[in-house]
């Protein structure tokens, strides 16, 4: 039997964390091979990484002239890394409407398309056959409004859609929505996410992970750096109602301006469109990599006095975890919830969680997405979480004692 122990310890530390889970490099706007004078939004990378679809608007060379609506254009790597001179798409994804490439298989054959094809507005695909893209062909999803502006992004797997607009029951401008697809190929109506994400504001621009469990979008209804920031939501529990806080990517994504259509690839390269300028949106990109925190060298654990002024009444934080179970459970998840709540507020005051296990095991780090995951939902600013993976538990009696203890086996 391994023995999985993880501890929750409360201290003040006087260095400044960055704990977030993903850190974004400096923005680095796109050359004018992609970006022009002109307008240029919505980046969605192939799964190959040698191919860049985005949307060009107020262009000469779109189909239908400067002010006909948007048209996709595309833009290849070179041997050397280089994104050469983008060219229109053309026919058959373009015409005198609006055009957007909104998703891509897996295997990059199909393209997900937003416009209107056959005198049928609403999202299409289109698929490479024998080197062409096949004219699109309309993808039956009930209950798009058609008339105000709307944003979509169709998952690769083909089983979800994400959509902004405003639609009956809205809490603001435009609303970000999910449709699942059945096991018989029926797209549901629309359901709204909710007011943990939306707002009397606008939200669009969405773009879900690959493996479903972050959303990103624009809003300028949760506060932040400029007229509307990139924001990050995880959804919980295997269910599409309850999501996170959602959570700014901080000020390195977002500038004064407004900043979204952002989209990330395995968690090491992201694209959005910026306007910084105020003449128009052009591309960036990030590098993205993974942050785990340790425990700070100068940290002051809680003393029991500490501790009992913010926690009268101690309850038993330890957490069991048996064989076959793979989350949290309703009970555990309400203690992290409590003691979140506690500190909340307490700006001054951190976390560490302290994991020891005799091997490392991916059971350890999924116990750990769990609280965070937990955290989040109660709105706990991420960048007050720290970890340490020592083998020997921090002594912290010798800092002043007092222990906030989660034990976990399997």
């Amino acid at each position: 039997m391994k023995y999985l122990f993880l501890f929750i310890l409360f201290f003040s530390a006087a260095l400044k964390i960055d704990a977030q889970e993903l850190q974004f490099s400096q923005p680095v706007r796109l050359g004018t091979a992609v970006n022009s004078d002109d307008e240029e939004l919505a980046p969605m990378l192939a799964p190959d990484g040698q191919t860049l679809y985005f949307s060009r608007a107020f262009h000469d060379k779109n189909i239908g002239g400067k002010y006909s609506g948007t048209d996709i254009w595309i833009s290849t790597k070179d041997s050397n890394g280089n994104w050469t001179p983008a060219v229109n798409a053309g026919k058959p994804w373009n015409n005198k409407r609006s055009n957007a490439v909104i998703g891509i298989s897996a295997d990059g054959s199909t393209v997900y398309l937003s416009n209107a094809y056959n005198n049928k507005s609403g999202i299409s695909f289109s698929k490479l056959v024998m080197g062409k893209w096949t004219k699109p062909e309309l993808i039956a999803v009930p209950g798009i409004n058609r008339d105000d502006f709307v944003s979509v992004y169709v998952h690769p797997s083909f089983d979800v859609v994400m959509i902004s607009m405003k639609g009956k029951g809205s809490y603001g401008e435009e609303d970000l929505y999910v449709s699942l697809r059945d096991s018989v190929g029926n797209w549901s109506q629309p359901k709204n996410l909710g007011p943990s994400i939306n707002t009397s504001g606008f939200e669009n621009s969405p773009f879900l992970s690959i493996d479903k469990a972050k959303l990103f979008f624009s809003s300028n209804g949760h506060g932040g750096y400029g007229d509307a920031d990139i924001l990050v939501s995880e959804r919980m529990y295997g269910t599409w109602d309850i999501w996170s806080v959602p959570r700014n990517l901080g000020e390195s994504v977002n500038s004064s301006g407004f900043d979204g259509y952002f989209s990330i690839y395995a968690d090491t390269i992201a694209y959005c469109a910026r306007d910084l300028s105020k003449r128009g949106l052009n591309l960036y990109g990030f590098q993205v990599s993974y942050v785990i925190n340790v425990l700070p060298s100068e940290t002051r654990f809680l003393t029991d006095e500490e501790l009992s002024e913010i926690f009268p009444k101690r309850i038993s934080t330890r957490l069991d975890y048996n064989s076959g179970i793979t989350s949290l459970t309703a009970d555990q998840t309400e203690i992290i919830w409590f003691l979140a709540n506690r500190i909340l507020t307490r700006k001054d005051v951190s976390v560490l969680i302290w994991v020891r296990e005799e091997e490392d095991s991916r059971s350890t780090l999924e116990r750990r997405a769990d609280i965070l995951r937990a955290l989040r939902l109660v709105g706990f600013d991420e960048s007050r979480v720290s970890f340490s993976t020592d083998r020997i538990k921090p002594e912290v009696s010798k800092s002043g004692g007092g222990v906030i203890e989660l034990l976990l086996f399997k």
